[in-house]
């Protein structure tokens, strides 16, 4: 049991050599941006390469980047925010949402006041990613994405996500996942917080 844990721990820190690091000579790699807002992460993706991957994307046409956060139906979507709502959603499953900004400047620009850590992938490992981030929402019987309304800041808003939102599937734990499928060394198994995510950025990426 011991060796198992242990195994659990450390066995998600090596790259996926198929997908990461990116061969620095090719013209196709693809950079991303995780943005630490204190309590959640958020992935930003360049609009026009994530765009043929993903129908929600439709909604932000002539957006120069995305930025992407999962969490709580309630906590994530309600300003300001009660300590009884946290406390709901870390200790019970509860629903979850997706929320979608566009901005049109770089991410470090449009977040002047947050932490936010570069991340260049290869194409394959930027699909694998956009892939996973797009197989979050869930999708109505006509296969589009369901949208719930206005969000935070910007040109944004909220969606219907899959999944249940708790302490051991909170939102940095589900962009840890995200960044793993790009072939990123990062251990999901000890994600909890975004300074967690940060750290382990720029502990491993080249």
């Amino acid at each position: 049991m011991i060796v198992l844990s242990v195994t659990l721990l450390t066995g998600c820190t090596k790259p996926i050599s198929e997908f990461y690091p990116p061969d620095p000579d090719r013209t196709d790699n693809t950079t991303v941006y995780v943005v630490n807002h204190g309590l959640h992460t958020g992935i930003v993706l360049p609009h026009e390469d994530a765009t043929p991957y993903m129908s929600a994307f439709d909604d932000f046409k002539t957006a120069r980047y995305l930025e992407i956060g999962w969490g709580d139906e309630t906590y994530y979507q309600t300003d300001p925010n009660t300590l009884w709502m946290g406390i709901k959603a870390l200790f019970w499953p509860t629903d979850s949402v997706i929320h979608v900004a566009a901005f049109q400047t770089d991410p470090v620009t449009y977040f002047p006041n947050k932490e936010v850590v570069p991340l260049k992938l290869s194409h394959a490992g930027f699909i694998r990613m956009v892939k996973v981030i797009h197989n979050s929402f869930a999708l109505n019987q006509q296969g589009q994405p369901i949208k719930l309304g206005k969000g935070l800041y910007g040109t944004s808003k909220f969606y219907r996500a899959k999944g249940s939102f708790h302490l051991f599937n909170n939102c940095n734990v589900w962009s840890a996942r995200a960044i793993r499928s790009s072939g990123f060394p990062i251990n999901i198994f000890s994600v909890f917080t975004s300074d967690n995510i940060i750290y382990q950025l720029k502990e491993h990426k080249n």
